[in-house]
């Protein structure tokens, strides 16, 4: 079964939450084959009910920095790159027909809802990110923010590079102290994993975190930076409170 909202399972109403897929084009307008990015957002989000001229991007930086954004934000990197909210791996709102979105080719994306405060997160988790938390300081930032309590929050995933395939250097070892996996003497990272349990150690419920298990670059449905290098174009993944 094809799976786009990571956040389906829970029923929530009046919430955007999706990533796309390789079928859909490249979405970034920076990296890749960008010459048809700005159509294939058109199309892609207008399926789901978002303006792509709307659109609130960031210039990730593979960090922790975790801003709040509301409708003065809007239309920031929609139609260019430099555009972009500056030096940022994580968008947070509370404010209705506010699109958040992400870029991704292998790093994992999660998305956050609080159903008491109706605010949202939205987070760009690379291997650095991961290293650095960035899981934890978007739930600290949504508990400063709004008054957010972990064990209200639902999570989903979106596809990332797993164990399966993202092999990284033996010194990983004294970065992670869980989520690698050893195999005939290579080391694995499981990036979806490590962020799983770091959100637990925040006090998120295991049954409001959904994990659709997609891998970047085993399937052919996703751009894999891993596999392709700079011609990987990215997909993106999108949320807004309607």
């Amino acid at each position: 079964m094809r799976i786009s909202d990571p956040l389906k399972k829970f029923g929530i109403k009046s919430l955007v939450s999706a990533f796309s897929y390789r079928a859909d084009g490249n979405m970034s307008l920076s990296l890749g084959d960008t010459a048809d990015s700005l159509e294939n957002r058109r199309k892609f989000l207008s399926r789901i009910g978002v303006d792509y001229r709307q659109l609130i991007t960031a210039k990730q930086v593979h960090g922790k920095e975790v801003r709040y954004m509301a409708e003065e934000n809007k239309a920031s990197g929609a139609l260019d790159y430099e555009d972009s909210i500056q030096d940022t791996d994580g968008f947070i709102t509370d404010r209705k027909g506010v699109p958040l979105a992400i870029l991704t080719a292998d790093c994992l994306s999660v998305f956050i809802y609080d159903p008491v405060n109706r605010a949202i997160g939205l987070l760009h988790a690379g291997w650095r990110g991961t290293e650095q938390d960035i899981s934890s300081a978007g739930i600290k930032a949504m508990s400063d923010k709004f008054g957010s309590r972990p064990a209200d929050l639902m999570v989903g995933f979106g596809p990332s590079i797993r164990s399966c395939c993202f092999e990284v250097d033996k010194d990983f070892k004294s970065n992670f102290s869980f989520g690698l996996v050893e195999r005939e003497g290579r080391v694995f990272m499981d990036i979806s994993a490590i962020n799983r349990r770091q959100l637990l150690s925040c006090g998120i419920k295991e049954e409001n975190i959904f994990d659709p298990g997609l891998c970047t670059s085993c399937s052919g449905d996703f751009f894999s930076f891993r596999k392709e290098a700079g011609s990987a174009g990215r997909i993106i993944s999108v949320m807004m409170l309607e």
